[in-house]
C-alpha cells in the first residue's frame, strides 16, 4: 500500500495527460500510486492510459463530472495516507513529490507548491500572474489563504475530517482550504515543489472564464463566512480600489520573484482577468446586499 496517492479529474485531457504521467514516472520519491477518474465522453484518454501508462488506476465515469466531484471518486479508489492533487495540463518537476511530503513531514499537515509555466507565450504570461502571482517558485515559504488543487497535499485523516471537496464549485479548492485553516491546519506554501501549469485561450474567453469564476468565488465566500448584506454592500462599492489593490499585490509578488519584467509586459492580461474576476464579485455582492447572501448551488453556478 503506497503511502502517497496521486488524485487526478480528466475531461478531454488527451492532449495534455501524457506529459503529465511521464513527469511522475521520472520523480525521486517512489511511493506513491496515481488514480485517475476521466468524465469526458470518448475513448481517447482511456485508451491512452490504459495502453501507455498501466501503472495508473484509471476509472472511466459514464457521466460528466466537475473536477472536484471527480477528485473525490478519485480518493474513494485511492489507499495513500496522503492525498496529492494535481491537474492533467501540468507537468511536475523530479523532485516534486519528494519535496511535498518532506515540509509535511516537518510539520505542515496541508502544503501547497509554486505554479510555473509551461510554456512562452505572452496571453499565457499573464493569464499565469492573474491566477498564481502568489504562488511563484521564487517567492519565500510561508502560510497561504489558499493552495489550489493543481499542486497541494492534504493528509488523509484531516480530509476524512473536512471533505470531501464541494463537488459542484471550480473553487471547491478554495473552500477545502478555508476547512482546514478552520481545522487547526493552515496551508503551507513550499516553493521548491514545482509543477508547470498551461493556460489556454485569449483575452475575450479569459475576461469570460474570470468572470464566471469570481461569481462564484464570491458566493462560496460570502456563504462560508456568513457575510451580512452590509458587508456585500461595501465591498461591492469597494470593488475598484480592491481590484487595484490586487494589481499591487501581484506587482510586489511578481518583482519579488524575477517576473517583474513579465509583469509589466502583460498589463493589458491583468487587466482584463482582474476586471472581468472583479466584475463578478461585484455583481454578486451588489444583489447578495439587495436579496441576502445564499449558499452557491449548481443552478447558479451553470448560469
Amino acid at each position: 500500500m503506497p503511502r502517497v496517492s496521486i488524485v487526478i479529474p480528466a475531461y478531454y485531457s488527451h492532449d495534455t495527460v501524457a506529459e503529465t504521467l511521464n513527469a511522475f514516472r521520472a520523480q525521486t520519491y517512489r511511493d506513491f500510486e496515481v488514480v485517475i477518474v476521466n468524465s469526458s465522453p470518448e475513448t481517447i484518454t482511456q485508451e491512452l492510459i490504459r495502453g501507455q501508462f498501466p501503472e495508473a488506476n484509471f476509472e472511466q465515469s459514464p457521466t460528466r463530472l466537475f473536477p472536484h466531484a471527480a477528485r473525490n471518486r478519485a480518493i474513494e479508489r485511492s489507499t495513500g495516507e496522503l492525498l496529492v492533487f494535481t491537474d492533467p495540463d501540468c507537468r511536475a518537476r523530479p523532485d516534486w513529490l519528494a519535496t511535498l511530503v518532506a515540509a509535511h513531514d516537518a510539520g505542515h499537515a496541508v502544503v501547497g507548491g509554486s505554479m510555473e509555466l509551461a510554456s512562452d507565450r505572452w496571453f499565457e504570461r499573464g493569464a499565469h500572474l492573474v491566477k498564481f502571482s502568489w504562488l511563484l517558485s521564487g517567492l519565500l515559504p510561508g502560510p497561504r489563504w489558499i493552495v489550489p488543487s493543481a499542486n497541494a497535499l492534504y493528509p488523509r485523516s484531516l480530509f476524512d475530517k473536512i471533505g470531501p471537496a464541494d463537488d459542484v464549485l471550480f473553487c471547491g479548492d478554495a473552500v477545502l482550504a478555508w476547512r482546514a485553516n478552520d481545522a487547526g491546519a493552515q496551508p503551507w506554501f513550499e516553493p521548491r515543489a514545482v509543477v508547470e501549469h498551461r493556460h489556454e485561450g485569449n483575452l475575450l474567453s479569459f475576461l469570460r472564464l474570470r468572470f464566471r469564476r469570481g461569481r462564484e468565488f464570491a458566493l462560496a465566500r460570502m456563504a462560508f463566512e456568513g457575510w451580512s448584506r452590509l458587508r456585500a454592500a461595501i465591498n461591492a462599492l469597494l470593488m475598484p480600489i480592491l481590484m487595484l489593490l490586487t494589481l499591487l499585490r501581484s506587482a510586489k509578488d511578481a518583482f519579488s520573484a524575477g517576473w517583474g519584467r513579465h509583469y509589466l509586459m502583460t498589463l493589458p492580461v491583468q487587466l482584463v482577468g482582474q476586471f472581468g474576476w472583479c466584475l463578478g464579485e461585484a455583481i454578486v455582492q451588489a444583489r447578495s446586499a439587495i436579496f441576502g447572501v445564499r449558499s452557491p448551488s449548481r443552478r447558479r453556478i451553470a448560469t
